[in-house]
């Protein structure tokens, strides 16, 4: 059970937020595992059927990072929100954060899709592009059609960044709702959301819809709602906002280290006998929304954190680069490698590896030609031409 204590409060609200390296850190081990489950099962690149059933427990914890990832969202925008910035300037410096990387990753889906016509032999490959879904894809709008070939791809990834999308429009009302919220009050709204994760879980039981793949225990239409829809998964953003208000406003609860593991080990350990839709974020999303404050309760603390090691941190600025590219660069190492080809346990293996290290240079590529130079040159407002170079521009531009 949690300790008594609390934790560690957040530094005073007229004062300028506090980097969290740790989180930083922490957003590239989520984008690793995302990027591991992916290369290892979904590619379907192992021969060895027993091996490759055994990677399939990397599904939930690839799903579990991405609600790790919707939490974190929510968590970080807010402890870095100024006071009173105007929704404008905010909606600017996302749109300039995710879109100039969607849209490269975007295009290197699309050309492939089009000349190779997807075949890969992975377990979910988008077939084609068609214009319509291509182009729903493109404005991150596919995950309001319940249609598998909208929300699936042609890159598949760029789901999420479309709940993501949703969730910065909504942002400076949420925070704006959830900041008028009585510190009191906080526990009960916080435990009322968390509630509502799993809950949906169970209400996608009652949809009904084709199948998708033959390997995946529930339809097309039970995915979308549960995995996809952005009504559904704004909670886990809502829960970060929440959780951050908790910290800020000192009222966290301390959650001592062996049930910070225990209670994501035994949410895995249940999966199999849950029902199928809570694989997709419902059943570790709450014992993983725990681990977010413990970590930035260490850089508030200036306690030792092996996730704020520089290496770490630098990885973790390259993170959304690497979740937005790497499903590209699978399709195409399979392709090449031959879309119905299997391999044995030393060359999967190093196949997997290649994919990581590939995926790597591409998001390290990706961060430092696309991403901070345009970060740079128009997220912030530009400087009027006889302001004090001193008080320009937005001090407070959170770099995520």
């Amino acid at each position: 059970m949690p300790a008594a204590s609390p934790g560690p409060a957040a530094p005073d609200s007229s004062s300028p937020p506090r980097d969290l390296p740790s989180l930083t850190g922490y957003r590239f081990v989520l984008a690793l595992v995302v990027l591991v489950c992916h290369a290892a099962f979904i590619s379907s690149v192992y021969q060895d059927k027993r091996l490759h059933d055994l990677l399939g427990l990397t599904l939930p914890l690839a799903t579990g990072a991405v609600a790790s990832f919707f939490l974190l969202s929510g968590f970080i925008l807010t402890w870095s929100a100024p006071r009173h910035e105007p929704r404008r300037r905010f909606w600017r410096r996302r749109f300039w954060k995710i879109v100039p990387n969607h849209v490269a990753a975007w295009l290197v889906a699309v050309v492939f899709l089009v000349t190779t016509a997807g075949t890969t032999g992975m377990l979910a490959t988008p077939t084609d592009a068609e214009p319509a879904p291509a182009l729903a894809n493109l404005l991150l709008i596919q995950n309001w059609v319940p249609l598998e070939h909208y929300y699936v791809g042609p890159n598949v990834p760029a789901w999420s960044i479309s709940c993501e999308a949703f969730f910065y429009l909504l942002f400076p009302f949420l925070l704006t709702a959830v900041r008028r919220i009585a510190a009191p009050r906080l526990w009960r709204w916080w435990g009322a959301v968390a509630a509502a994760i799993p809950l949906m879980a169970l209400v996608s039981l009652l949809v009904n819809g084709p199948t998708l793949y033959d390997w995946l225990p529930l339809n097309g239409t039970q995915l979308w709602f549960v995995y996809a829809f952005p009504p559904v998964r704004v909670l886990e953003f809502t829960l970060g906002i929440l959780t951050a208000r908790l910290v800020q406003e000192g009222r966290w609860i301390e959650v001592r280290r062996p049930v910070l593991i225990g209670l994501p080990v035994a949410a895995f350990a249940l999966v199999p006998v849950l029902p199928a839709t809570f694989v997709f974020g419902a059943a570790l999303c709450v014992p993983l929304a725990l681990v977010i404050p413990a970590l930035a309760g260490k850089d508030i603390a200036a306690r030792a954190s092996v996730l704020r090691h520089p290496r770490l941190v630098a990885l973790g600025q390259s993170s959304y680069a690497l979740y937005i590219i790497h499903y590209p660069i699978i399709m195409i190492v399979r392709h090449v490698l031959g879309p119905e080809r299997k391999f044995g346990v030393a060359a999967g293996t190093l196949i997997v590896l290649g994919i990581v290290a590939l995926s790597l240079l591409a998001s390290h590529l990706l961060y430092r030609y696309c991403e901070v130079p345009l970060m740079r040159r128009y997220a912030r407002p530009r400087p009027a031409p006889h302001a004090d170079p001193a008080t320009a521009g937005d001090p407070y531009a959170p770099t995520r």
